[in-house]
């Protein structure tokens, strides 16, 4: 199911009732709301539901402290009072009385449990079964009555997409590339063109400036309904556009190659701390003098220290691939937790885990792992990337941000590498088929080596990104954003520590440090608020 559904169910005529449904991997958000008269509404948009004279607009403390955790709110939270999010592979009934109950019908961690060994199937057999499934994934979502093409960086997913999507077609594939005026160091048009060369695709690129960027900050936030503190919005916004520029309305992106394949760098990061530093520190043991040494390093870069906590007070290792305030940085934005604290109360029954209105995000983590794994402590940390991923980064981030930049230009976007049978197949994979010897995604660029140049897949993944420490330097944009964080109703409420964070700004704005990721990270609450709450629309 690409979308999230509503459905009447008539059939006892006595207990009529409503079931709200969220495909399994969350490609659409489904949003609801039950107003004090005992209304029910629902969208795909929240500002839809604020056009209803009775949704209220105000900011849910407890949402934005896990906001400023995973720079997303945690379904079944939004970032709004009231404004509710069904959460991926979830199904909610909602009866005649009012009464409504939610159940969740399907989890990766069931197929994680279900592992194939090497002798079950070899790594040779894996690849041709990789490739047969990724096939029939493009094939299915290449059917349109309308033009589509392919989002292309000249990495492995997009690539290999090109690459199959060519096979099957009789026509050119089109091709869509974003890059950056001024900081060469994050484009990827010569690796793109690359593969546009080679598969004489109908290639399409663009260039954006920070000055684009600023002055689309205030559509940004109108798009987004709820902050993404993710700054790939804004390249992918422009992206949308140059693609309906082009008269093409469905578009086949990559989201979920790296989850489900441990493709990032920092999945074989984690298994190395996983080895050298957590587990030791789980079992009590004493710390190493080379982390207690990392320990005493400056703010935010005590990461081995952190991990080694986390093992002493027996929480998870891993709390997923965009963790943005946490540790040390995040004691000294929030040092006072009370004024986050409020009673959210969700109009479906048990949808929303009681430890989700502490002020501790670890329980969100413990949360998820708890739902994919009986015994979640014993498994290792590289069956928990895919499904911490799979709960909250993938269906409220990743996923999110397609939806609306692409949604804003009315082209809809596809994501082969989420097949459901792609993913259960890659949950059920040895660990070393997908990451070995420090190469991640081992599987599908095995699987990619007939159709893509050895150096462009075996190259350090560069990511979709935008240069935000940047452009935060330049007079223009890091200037309006402090100056718009100087006015904000946030700052004024007292979440923050406002000495912390001004002269983490003003590091930032001298090219002293690299703080973008967390600058962004309010920013975008500081832009969303004064939209949103403040309804004061075109707002910097």
């Amino acid at each position: 199911g690409m979308f999230a559904i509503l459905i009447y169910d008539g059939r006892d005529s006595q207990n009529p009732k409503f079931h709200i449904v969220r495909d399994r991997i969350g490609k659409k958000p489904l949003y609801f709301h039950r107003t004090a008269s005992g209304e029910w509404l629902f969208a795909s948009e929240i500002r839809a539901l604020l056009e209803h004279p009775k949704v209220p607009r105000a900011m849910e403390p407890i949402a934005f402290w896990h906001y400023l955790t995973f720079i997303v709110t945690p379904a079944p939270m939004t970032m709004f009072s009231g404004i509710f999010k069904l959460p991926a592979g979830h199904v909610a009934t909602i009866h005649a009385n009012g009464s409504a109950s939610a159940t969740s019908y399907w989890s990766i961690g069931q197929h994680i449990s279900d592992p194939l060994t090497e002798d079950d199937l070899s790594f040779d057999e894996a690849v041709a079964q990789f490739s047969d499934l990724f096939r029939a994934a493009i094939s299915r979502r290449m059917e349109s009555d309308v033009p589509f093409g392919v989002l292309l960086s000249g990495g492995v997913d997009s690539s290999l997409n090109v690459a199959m999507m060519t096979e099957l077609m009789d026509q050119p594939v089109r091709t869509f590339t974003v890059g950056y005026e001024s900081y060469d160091g994050f484009n990827e048009f010569e690796h793109a063109q690359r593969i546009a060369d080679r598969y004489k695709t109908e290639h399409h690129e663009m260039r954006i400036t920070s000055r684009d960027a600023l002055e689309f900050l205030p559509s940004l936030v109108e798009y987004q309904d709820e902050p993404i503190a993710d700054n790939v919005c804004i390249p992918l916004y422009f992206l949308a556009s140059l693609v309906r520029s082009k008269d093409t309305t469905v578009v086949q992106v990559g989201e979920g190659a790296d989850e489900n394949f441990l493709g990032y760098w920092w999945c074989d990061h984690y298994r190395k701390l996983e080895e050298d530093v957590y587990r030791s520190a789980r079992q009590k043991r004493r710390v190493g003098f080379f982390q207690k040494l990392l320990g005493r390093m400056p703010v935010g870069s005590g990461e081995s220290f952190e991990v080694a906590q986390r093992g002493r007070d027996n929480q998870h290792l891993f709390w997923g691939g965009a963790v943005c305030w946490w540790g040390q940085m995040r004691q000294g934005l929030t040092p006072d937790p009370a004024p986050f604290k409020s009673t959210p109360s969700c109009p479906i029954e048990g949808l929303l885990p009681a430890s989700f209105l502490e002020t501790d995000s670890h329980n969100v983590v413990s949360h998820y792992h708890n739902l994919a794994f009986d015994k979640p402590f014993d498994r290792a940390v590289t069956d928990h990337i895919p499904a911490m991923e799979l709960s909250l980064r993938l269906p409220e981030h990743l996923l999110m941000r397609v939806d609306k930049m692409t949604m804003a230009h009315s082209v809809e976007a596809r994501t082969p590498f989420l097949d459901h049978e792609l993913v259960e197949f890659a949950a059920r994979l040895p660990v070393s088929y997908k990451l070995s010897d420090g190469i991640g995604k081992r599987i599908v660029k095995k699987a990619a080596e007939p159709y893509v140049d050895e150096d462009l897949l075996y190259r350090r993944k560069q990511g979709f990104g935008a240069p935000m420490d940047k452009w935060f330097t330049e007079e223009s944009f890091g200037s309006e954003c402090l100056a718009a964080y100087m006015r904000s109703d946030i700052r004024h409420a007292g979440y923050l520590d406002d000495g912390y964070i001004r002269s983490m700004f003003e590091a930032q704005l001298s090219g002293r440090t690299n703080y973008g990721f967390h600058l962004w990270t309010v920013m975008n609450a500081v832009l969303w608020y004064e939209r949103w709450i403040n309804n004061n629309a075109g707002q910097v």
